[in-house]
């Protein structure tokens, strides 16, 4: 009877140091760890995954910025507008008719005309002064001179009369039927060239006015622009 009493005894214990160990078990595995009183905290464990989290994959897959464009920095208004303000285009000149290109051609034979009726003018001139001096001859020296001066008259008049000749001559070579003829056309071209000239001058004189006004209006940026960098450097 004492040695099993002794043995129920040792079986008692031994279920109850079982339970306690049971029981100690359970409560490790349920209750969180609880913070020292120290103030120390216990390290929370995360359990390493393959995935990604889902604030850091969207971040992987937002579109890399632009370096062309980070670089790119807005410009000026000034500079935009001076580059809107175009530098003022030239316009063509007048439209030159065939009067007008025939021109310097034509002022050529009407200068060797010139020169030829100079001449003739001049042959006329001297005889018109030998006619003069017969005219006013008195006396003897009527009877005496009138002959000489009448010789010299005859002759002047065969001058001019070859100057005449070939003063008809140039018109011809030049594809003149009459020395008159082309004066008419020479007249046409020459009033045809005046006005060409003066539409050129006066449009010369307008592109020259509008390249002012855009040169001072240019000048007149350029002194703002750099009024305005000294002053945000100044502040």
């Amino acid at each position: 009877m004492t040695a099993v009493t002794a043995l129920a005894l040792l079986i008692s214990k031994v279920l109850d140091k079982a339970r306690e160990l049971s029981a100690k078990f359970f409560e490790k595995e349920l209750l969180p760890p609880i913070a020292e009183p120290s103030g120390g905290r216990t390290a929370e464990i995360i359990p390493q995954t393959d995935k990604t989290p889902k604030q850091e994959h969207s971040r992987l897959k937002e579109p890399a910025a632009n370096p062309s464009a980070q670089k790119q920095e807005p410009q000026p208004k000034t500079q935009a507008k001076a580059t809107n303000q175009e530098t003022p285009k030239i316009p063509p000149k007048p439209v030159m008719s065939a009067e007008v290109a025939a021109y310097p051609k034509l002022l050529k034979i009407y200068k060797e005309l010139n020169l030829q009726n100079g001449i003739i003018f001049d042959a006329e001139r001297e005889r018109n002064a030998l006619e003069l001096e017969r005219d006013s001859l008195k006396g003897l020296a009527k009877l005496t001179k009138r002959g000489e001066l009448q010789n010299r008259i005859d002759r002047k008049n065969e001058e001019i009369g070859l100057l005449k000749v070939g003063l008809s001559g140039i018109a011809k070579r030049y594809g003149f039927q009459r020395v008159h003829d082309f004066y008419k056309i020479f007249a046409v071209s020459k009033t045809a060239n005046d006005n060409y000239q003066d539409k050129a001058d006066r449009q010369e004189d307008s592109i020259y006015k509008r390249l002012q006004n855009y040169q001072r209006e240019d000048a007149d940026r350029q002194t703002k622009h750099t009024s305005k960098s000294k002053d945000k450097r100044a502040r």
